[in-house]
């Protein structure tokens, strides 16, 4: 299993529309990896779920259609990473086996993710070997940046992976391995490209299917991003240097993956009063961010015009034929439309799944172009 691109992306409504939306070529290129938002009391105290018996059984039947509706990718990958490990949905069964069951039922191809962080729990381990799998399933053992921490005790981080494979009576052919940093905003490239070497030396000899390294470089708040309102300013990718750099002069299979335009750490369920408007547009190595003001002064709302202004007469702009976020970011500085919070997160994710498989495709073709001149 070798996809181009791994996108992180919440198991969300904007996240949906960008990947219902999205092109054919660039969809058959991604395996998406989706993150289940946890079922907060916030939640069940909404009307759809208020008078249910079964609110959490609910809630993830309705994520898994939501899945499978948006989803034009052969295969996906998702984890609850938020939940608790020995979590139960009301009929008993584990929510992680009750998902998988749901998504592998409406013809979807499942790669079940295996939390190295939450493997010590007895229901967790239950659930995961107890998966009805097909012959040519994954498991994707999810290192996160906490755990990669404890790698550089390279005899535990050993014997841990070991112990893992064993209990899952998998071969390590059947593994594919995922290096999760998680927020690098505050991590530097030097140090990243120091724990990748590490990792992927004391991973080689395991000769797993595939190795993936995974990072979000865009800040929890804006004016991390743009430091003054109404003005533009780029954010580096570091994860993307990364990949490219340590993919540069060597041999390594290392797939790329990232958490699209969203910082992972991010609250999800906080309504901030004085949100500013903002846009985020991903091009080589960095995000070229637009940011407005407050929603609470001048213009408010209708500033996203302006914006998409600035994103449309700027260098970068790609044009409507790109993508599905193009065409509505053109659309949107013509007034056509304003959108919501949660229509934003789909055109700028669109866009940015489409940038990156183009980016990571070019990349492998001007590498292999250097190595054909070299022979």
């Amino acid at each position: 299993m070798y996809p181009t691109y791994v996108p992180i992306l919440k198991a969300k409504p904007g996240e949906f529309a960008a990947l219902e939306k999205l092109k054919t070529a660039y969809s058959q290129r991604i395996t998406p990896f989706f993150e289940i938002p946890k079922f907060t009391q916030k939640m069940r105290e909404q009307a759809y779920y208020r008078d249910s018996t079964q609110p959490k059984k609910h809630y993830l039947d309705k994520i898994s259609h939501e899945i499978s509706k948006s989803c034009k990718s052969s295969a996906i990958f998702f984890d609850h990473f938020e939940w608790k490990p020995n979590e139960y949905i009301e009929t008993g069964e584990h929510v992680y086996s009750y998902m998988f069951r749901k998504l592998t039922g409406s013809g979807l191809k499942v790669h079940p993710v295996v939390g190295f962080d939450r493997w010590d729990d007895v229901d967790y381990q239950n659930a995961l070997c107890n998966l009805s799998i097909t012959d040519d399933t994954y498991f994707c053992l999810r290192i996160d940046s906490e755990t990669i921490e404890d790698a550089y005790d390279e005899d535990y981080f050993k014997d841990s992976i070991n112990s893992i494979v064993h209990g899952l009576n998998l071969t390590n052919q059947q593994i594919i391995i995922l290096f999760d940093f998680g927020d690098v905003t505050k991590k530097s490239i030097v140090s990243l490209l120091a724990d990748m070497q590490h990792l992927l030396k004391i991973v080689s000899e395991y000769k797993f299917s595939s190795v993936m390294m995974a990072g979000a470089s865009f800040p929890m708040i804006i004016n991390e991003a743009v430091k003054d309102e109404d003005s533009t300013d780029y954010v580096e990718r570091r994860e993307m240097v990364v990949w490219k750099t340590l993919l540069e002069d060597s041999n390594h299979n290392l797939i790329f993956a990232d958490y699209g335009i969203r910082n992972p750490s991010a609250a999800d369920d906080i309504i901030a009063t004085h949100a500013n408007g903002k846009i985020r547009y991903t091009i080589s190595n960095r995000y070229f961010v637009a940011r407005g003001h407050s929603k609470q002064k001048g213009n408010k709302g209708e500033q996203i015009y302006d914006l998409a202004k600035v994103i449309v007469n700027s260098s970068h702009y790609l044009g409507p034929e790109f993508s599905w976020g193009d065409e509505k970011i053109l659309d949107c500085s013509m007034k056509k439309l304003k959108g919501r919070p949660q229509d934003w997160i789909g055109f700028d994710t669109n866009h940015h799944i489409s940038y990156v498989v183009e980016e990571v495709l070019e990349f492998n073709r001007i590498k292999a172009a250097k190595r054909a001149e070299e022979i």
